[in-house]
């Protein structure tokens, strides 16, 4: 890969310097979501923050944005023209154990390159837009996939978000992508002693589900997989079932493959249906798309992190490390945007004592240390947003990039001709 030019030392300064000043201001909103955990679609308290936050600022803010109540889009221009940059800032909890994925340090982690970014070019009066764009619902609830599918990040030509991880950096996000199902069976109640050819077991039909997806995993091929699980089957032993419900995921390394995988899968249900005389309803309730990075960002990031931010090349492992040692352990909904524009999700490292999704992940995202090195990862997201706005050849290799990805994955779309 071709190396570009960073920013100058002076504009580096400029934008860490900016991000150095506001580190006990972010540190107050990030503990601020950190102690006020929201579950998915119910992140109101830090969507009114974050959202507040950027209005005082004098940022243009609009809130309820894209299909989701709490999602926001705060947006900072100047001049006319210019190319477009978006930080993701994510806010949900997880149940029953809160913040333990960090998305305190995600939030804050955006805020501070956009802080960066906006002073930047308002001082030296360079043209483009710097946008935040607040996104509910990640952890099961594919957020960002709704919010893509009303128009979002439309018109972005790069968008950045970062993730914290137990003890490792990483300038790509690897992932899988993943549907998740919701399956409802509709029988028919009856004694089930006295009268059961009356009825029309719901049990015996999401159980027929659940056992042959048990028998189609041995024929999955390598990185697909299937989790599920039963909510409710039935209330009484002496009343036959009248209605059933599980949630399932399926997951592969691309979206191709996951297609794939969705055909073998769905016919399981109706099949079951079928056996028992029961009648199925599946909802498709959240799409995450495999996180296609972009090379040119990733490594622009890297070069940053080595050069200027203070990691070490044991720290930063490069692009070919990163896909080697990653094993795709899970999904994320950013996926959704790196079908729509270049973008990236570096990881870094929070020090913690289990991963993501465990006590151990939240006890050390509340903590200095995690805070200091989200602020880090802002900055180094905020100069390769400043590249984008500000360098035209870094701007064309990374659209190049994106473009030849997206014809790869069967999904680019040539421009309509303007008349």
């Amino acid at each position: 890969m071709a190396n570009l030019d960073l920013q100058p030392a002076d504009i580096i300064a400029e934008a860490t310097s900016a991000i150095d000043l506001a580190s006990e201001e972010l540190r107050r909103l990030s503990l601020e979501i950190f102690n006020n955990p929201e579950q998915i679609f119910r992140e109101y308290k830090a969507c009114k923050l974050l959202s507040d936050w950027f209005e005082n600022r004098g940022w243009s803010v609009k809130r309820g944005v894209y299909g989701l109540e709490t999602a926001f889009e705060a947006r900072f221009s100047v001049g006319t023209g210019g190319r477009t940059v978006c930080f993701n800032a994510e806010y949900d909890a997880l149940p029953n154990l809160g913040h333990a994925c960090g998305h305190n340090l995600i939030a804050t982690s955006s805020v501070a390159s956009a802080i960066a970014v906006e002073t930047v070019i308002k001082s030296r009066g360079v043209n483009g837009t710097v946008i935040v764009m607040g996104t509910p619902a990640e952890e099961s609830g594919g957020g960002k996939w709704i919010m893509a599918n009303n128009g979002a990040w439309k018109g972005v030509d790069a968008c950045v978000m970062t993730h914290g991880m137990p003890s490792f950096s990483t300038p790509l996000c690897l992932t899988k992508a993943s549907w998740k199902l919701r399956a409802k069976f509709h029988g028919l109640a009856a004694h089930a002693a006295t009268a059961p050819w009356k009825g029309r077991n719901a049990c015996d039909a999401i159980v027929n589900a659940y056992t042959s997806i048990s028998m189609l995993r041995q024929h999955l091929e390598k990185g697909q997989s299937v989790q599920g699980c039963i909510l409710e089957a039935g209330k009484a032993s002496n009343i036959v079932p009248e209605y059933s419900e599980g949630v399932f995921s399926i997951r592969a390394p691309t979206m191709k493959k996951l297609d794939e995988l969705r055909s073998r899968f769905e016919p399981i249900f109706g099949a079951a249906a079928d056996a028992t005389g029961c009648r199925v309803e599946l909802e498709w309730t959240a799409l995450y798309e495999d996180v296609i990075s972009n090379n040119a960002l990733a490594e622009q990031y890297r070069q940053y992190m080595l050069r200027h931010l203070g990691l070490t090349p044991e720290q930063m492992p490069t692009l070919e490390e990163s896909r080697i040692a990653h094993d795709q352990p899970g999904c994320s909904d950013f996926g959704s945007c790196s079908y729509i524009c270049p973008g990236i999700q570096p990881m870094f490292e929070i020090k913690a004592s289990d991963f993501p999704h465990s006590i151990g992940f939240r006890e050390a995202a509340c903590g200095e240390y995690a805070h200091q090195e989200a602020l880090r990862a802002g900055k180094a997201n905020a100069l390769i947003c400043l590249d984008v706005l500000m360098n035209d050849e870094f701007a064309r290799v990374m659209k190049l990039e994106f473009i030849e990805a997206m014809k790869e994955a069967g999904r680019w779309k040539e421009p309509a001709e303007s008349s």
